[in-house]
């Protein structure tokens, strides 16, 4: 890898994130400036420069001004809960003083709990948009009781939401959209942005704060059980083993082909089995992991993978960095050999001169500027301080449920 030119184009992604902040950028983690003052953190342990760490620090205090004044939505990915994940993810990283910050997290704690167990029970289980992804911010809290409290509840209410199939255990999906399709036909989602594999993630990590440990095994081997039954069966010209949406039988609902990428497809699913395998101490996990991450090495490429840009969602740079990500857990060089070659990908990508940092974004119909973590700059940069900085936990991956 070129570690000077990804230096330079992550000189080029901080300035762009000077602007962004400095004009228009609402809150959030996953798509507003939250998501750049945990860029700004990781940079300034990449670089050591302290004037990286004011940026955090003074978008954090913008965070807490607009918690406390600013009408919010509740979710991880542009609310509330992505914004104080955040704070105590970076306070707990050294990042941030703690000392003063525990007003802040007693205020949300009862706040977020409501919210998040009144959306769990009805259904709403979406991790970026509705009830699940608050879950994440009261892992990172997981030592304080009431925090423990509310996880212990979060897998109540995923048991009794669960839908029994003849293959284990799955969860309705209630947010994505069907069009052509009878009314009322029931989906289950595939997708770690949006269904089955995000939760069972949420309840292995639950299970490695040690609480609900009997439960959360059975609900996890269950919804596993389900996941590897919808595996799509040989087929000449299919280059995916999951689908994206399937019904209560596991039959695919929109084809059988799936993308590449964080938001669907194969990697979400063998990233969950990958962590299953640490959080269940079973081999059969990590080994059923390797297969799909092989496969997907043997079989996958820029052309037919519905790879248009370098983001995290669904880009060459969340590729990449799931395959490291992969290579850190496991050591197998197969895996570093993938995200060194989409590495390459991304940095290829690197060539619009009007973009920030040289990157765009390409959205329903066209190209667009984009600076969050999901879509735009700060994630790429994020991904691309992981592939410099190889001795260091990319820890802030936690936010979209990769380790």
């Amino acid at each position: 890898m070129d570690d000077k030119r990804a230096g330079k184009i992550l000189q080029e992604i901080s300035l762009s994130l000077d602007y962004f902040t400095a004009e228009t950028a609402s809150p959030g983690l996953l798509g507003g400036y939250t998501g750049a003052a945990l860029f700004f953190a990781y940079y300034y342990q990449l670089t050591g420069k302290k004037k990286y760490l004011r940026k955090a620090h003074q978008l954090l205090e913008r965070s807490v001004h607009d918690i406390a004044g600013t009408a919010l939505p509740f979710s991880h990915c542009s609310g509330i809960a992505g914004m104080v994940w955040n704070i105590q993810h970076l306070a707990k990283a050294g990042f941030v003083n703690e000392d003063g910050m525990e007003d802040i997290f007693e205020e949300v704690d009862e706040v977020l709990g409501t919210a998040m167990l009144e959306a769990l029970q009805q259904g709403r289980h979406d991790f970026l948009h509705e009830g699940l992804g608050i879950a994440l911010y009261f892992l990172e809290r997981a030592a304080h009781p009431q925090a423990k409290e509310y996880l212990e509840a979060v897998v109540s209410t995923l048991a009794l939401t669960a839908v029994k199939t003849r293959d284990g255990i799955a969860w309705q999906d209630h947010l994505t959209g069907l069009a052509d399709r009878p009314p009322g036909e029931v989906s289950f989602n595939m997708g770690l942005a949006h269904g089955a594999p995000a939760i069972i993630s949420i309840l292995g990590m639950i299970r490695q704060k040690g609480i609900a440990v009997a439960q959360t095994n059975d609900l996890i081997r269950k919804g596993i059980s389900w996941i590897l039954a919808t595996e799509n069966g040989p087929e000449e010209g299919l280059t995916a083993l999951y689908p994206v949406l399937v019904d209560v039988e596991g039959k695919p609902l929109t084809g059988k082909q799936s993308r590449l990428g964080w938001c669907y497809g194969d990697l979400g699913i063998a990233t969950l089995l990958l962590n299953a395998g640490t959080w269940l101490q079973d081999k059969t996990y990590q080994e059923k992991a390797l297969q799909i991450f092989h496969h997907t090495l043997e079989h996958r490429h820029l052309k037919n993978s519905h790879v248009h840009d370098a983001c995290l969602c669904h880009g060459s740079a969340g590729i990449e960095h799931i395959y490291r990500r992969a290579w850190l857990h496991t050591k197998d060089p197969v895996l570093l050999e993938g995200a060194t070659h989409w590495l390459e990908q991304t940095l290829q990508m690197n060539t619009h001169k009007d973009g920030p940092g040289g990157f765009r974004f390409f959205g329903k119909d066209a190209y667009e500027n984009s600076y969050g973590i999901l879509e735009g700059v700060a994630g790429i940069g994020l991904s691309l301080m992981a592939a410099i900085d190889r001795d260091t936990d990319p820890a802030w991956d936690r936010c979209i449920l990769l380790c």
